[in-house]
């Protein structure tokens, strides 16, 4: 009974890293960051039906990072890390400049807030999502070797 327990785990988590994979692939087509449907992604890492880190490419092109899951979609060049902890980490990074931008800029634009309104909202959402993100980078027993996802 463990054994199909343990199947039907893995047979979701299955699932759930081929639709995510899909919708990001379609997010970034449809965002014009690829011009070709003919796009390979392939799963690196994943946090279970939360963080999904992958590799996506068009045909004959370098790959590129892509994450997604719980967390926003996003890319960057390969060129920049090899591993998928180094990406997680860069993710963590770039989400945190994005963050303190956004904050600032909500700070510039805003003559006091209207009603009910949260300046800065966004931003500190995503602060908080980086800071989750580099928690799991943090966390060594996280990124041993998987035989495979």
């Amino acid at each position: 009974m463990a054994e199909n327990l343990e199947k039907r785990g893995r047979e979701e988590l299955q699932a759930w890293i081929k639709q995510r994979l899909d919708a990001a692939v379609h997010e970034l087509i449809d965002g014009g960051v690829f011009e070709s449907v003919m796009i390979e992604a392939k799963p690196a890492w994943v946090f279970p039906f939360q963080v999904l880190l992958g590799r996506i490419r068009e045909q004959g092109e370098e790959f590129k990072w892509i994450i997604c899951g719980e967390v926003p979609t996003d890319y960057f060049d390969s060129a920049t890390v090899s591993t998928p902890r180094e990406a997680a980490r860069h993710f963590a990074m770039k989400w945190q400049l994005d963050a303190a931008r956004q904050q600032d800029l909500s700070i510039k634009k805003s003559r006091g807030p209207a009603p009910g309104s949260r300046p800065g909202y966004f931003g500190s959402r995503l602060a908080e999502t980086a800071e989750a993100l580099y928690a799991l980078v943090d966390d060594a027993s996280l990124w041993q070797r998987r035989s495979s996802l």
